[in-house]
């Protein structure tokens, strides 16, 4: 595994996008004629920048996602992360996936700090300090010390999110965080990512199958088509920051979540 933290300030310098696809398809089975899941994908996500993925079941979301994080190579174009070609995963890109795979014999402080206690053996002080910080963050401190099946699902996602967040990646991949949790709780905790990411503000890319939730929280949107997966459409979230329940029920964020719908129950390609 990598750690080229370093790769993040030469991408800056450059103006180079920090996470990018040229031409990526990829497909399972290596023979000539199996099918694609998916094809042609163009994307250049910039520092800081929030970008939503939607589309069908099956239409290849959480493998694009596979991809940049390094977990599986394309078969055609090239994913790119801080300017690099992805070959492997890297310390620099953090990963939450639909459930939050808490330990359940640990608690809640020494889940936060598993990744540094499973790479290097061992965390400091500092570390400590800085899981702390995070879990207050997070609105998470008096439960630090209590087990996993002591928690909420809401809560126990929240605690997958700050994990991610103490190695400080510059880049944060999210594979459908909320799917398992009930309506108000995913309502919630999505105000609360927000939050989160003001304070630590990250590049995120996040695979989500609600449309309301994409555009409530993203700055531009990729729509996909039904397998094998390719761009319908790149959208703009032109909503102002911060978010909250007002801008649910604004005419534009309407707007954005009809045409989002219109892509993915009426399939069509844009003229």
């Amino acid at each position: 595994m990598k750690n080229n933290h370093i790769d993040n300030d030469n991408a800056e310098q450059n103006h180079a996008a920090y996470v990018s696809m040229k031409g990526v398809g990829h497909k399972f089975d290596p023979r000539p004629d199996a099918p694609m899941v998916v094809e042609n994908i163009d994307l250049d996500i910039h520092r800081h920048e929030f970008v939503a993925v939607v589309g069908p079941s099956g239409c290849g979301k959480s493998t694009l996602l596979r991809m940049v994080a390094g977990l599986l190579i394309p078969s055609n174009g090239q994913v790119s992360v801080f300017n690099r070609p992805v070959t492997e995963p890297r310390d620099d890109v953090g990963i939450v996936f639909q459930k939050a795979n808490l330990l359940p014999w640990l608690t809640v402080r020494k889940n936060v700090l598993f990744p540094l206690k499973h790479k290097y053996g061992r965390y400091s002080a500092n570390d400590e300090k800085r899981a702390n910080e995070l879990l207050d963050m997070a609105g998470l401190t008096q439960f630090a010390d209590k087990m996993p099946d002591e928690l909420s699902g809401g809560m126990q996602q929240r605690v997958g999110i700050v994990r991610a967040l103490l190695l400080n990646p510059d880049i944060l991949l999210m594979d459908e965080p909320f799917s398992a949790l009930d309506a108000l709780t995913r309502e919630q905790i999505g105000f609360d990512l927000l939050d989160i990411w003001k304070e630590h503000p990250k590049t995120v890319l996040f695979i989500t199958h609600s449309i309301t939730e994409a555009v409530l929280l993203s700055d531009r949107i990729l729509v996909m088509s039904k397998r094998p997966g390719s761009v319908l459409d790149l959208i703009d979230v032109d909503l102002p920051r911060p978010r909250s329940s007002e801008t649910i029920k604004s005419t534009r964020f309407a707007e954005l979540t009809d045409t989002i719908r219109g892509y993915i129950y009426e399939p069509h390609v844009p003229a």
